[in-house]
């Protein structure tokens, strides 16, 4: 298994047959495609964290371990006990040379299979407006990379550099309102509601550096929670710490 040579080292001691379920578990709702392919990505456990899957469980609000205001799933045995590595060389040596890239070349593109989307979304504006980039992922369990230029917000995956979004932007005097988003059909299961919640999340967590729960996928089964949780990884690495539904 081949890590970025910003992340950190050291192995596990998992069986082969381990670390296949769990890749198998982690694409259940996405990620492996956009990593390469079903076999190229995987999360691996430390051996004393065996017992995990017991530690992924539903929290209702008011749980002195719950954060939030609503019921979540905590899935901190995952989001940090966890780490992401690929069996693909490519893929390794792919996420150490966009480790440099300033995203210049997305200019003007769009995702595959353009999903558009209204949005409504604003967020804090502190008047500075500076192209360029915004947030690169500093290891692999970073899953991704952020741009802006000439009023659009471009987000890519880290490991491949496959654009997944892109948000078109205003500005007010306290604002950045993002009117519409251009998104990958399948990353957003063509779900416009699941686009904004996920592209939401990706804002606020990397560069606002907010802690929140991300959106569970429409048609997730909600009884599977390492499913989940490991899908969550899969897409959010680090930040996958809890996970709630999408209408609750």
């Amino acid at each position: 298994m081949c890590r970025g040579r910003s992340a950190r080292g050291g192995r596990s001691n998992e069986q082969t047959t381990m670390r296949k379920l769990l890749t198998a578990l982690a694409c259940l709702f996405s990620g492996c495609r956009d990593e390469g392919n079903a076999n190229s990505s995987a999360a691996k456990q430390d051996a004393s964290k065996d017992d995990w899957g017991q530690k992924v469980v539903w929290l209702q609000a008011g749980n002195q371990d719950n954060p939030f205001p609503q019921k979540v799933l905590d899935c901190r045995a995952v989001a940090l006990g966890f780490t992401a590595m690929t069996s693909d060389r490519a893929i390794a040596a792919s996420f150490n040379q966009l480790r440099t890239d300033d995203g210049h070349s997305l200019i003007g593109s769009l995702p595959n299979d353009d999903f558009i989307v209204p949005c409504d979304l604003r967020f804090p504006y502190n008047g500075k407006r500076e192209d360029g980039v915004l947030f690169s992922a500093p290891e692999m369990e970073d899953k991704w990379d952020f741009f802006a230029y000439d009023s659009r917000l471009y987000v890519r995956r880290s490991w491949t550099g496959l654009l997944l979004h892109v948000a078109e932007l205003k500005y007010t005097d306290t604002e950045v309102v993002i009117s519409t988003l251009h998104s990958n059909r399948e990353v957003v299961h063509g779900d416009a509601d699941f686009a904004r919640a996920h592209l939401r999340f990706l804002i606020l967590t990397h560069l606002g550096r907010k802690k929140l729960p991300f959106p569970i996928p429409p048609g997730a089964n909600l009884e599977d929670a390492r499913a989940i949780a490991l899908a969550g990884f899969n897409s959010y690495g680090r930040r996958a710490e809890f996970a709630s539904i999408l209408k609750q």
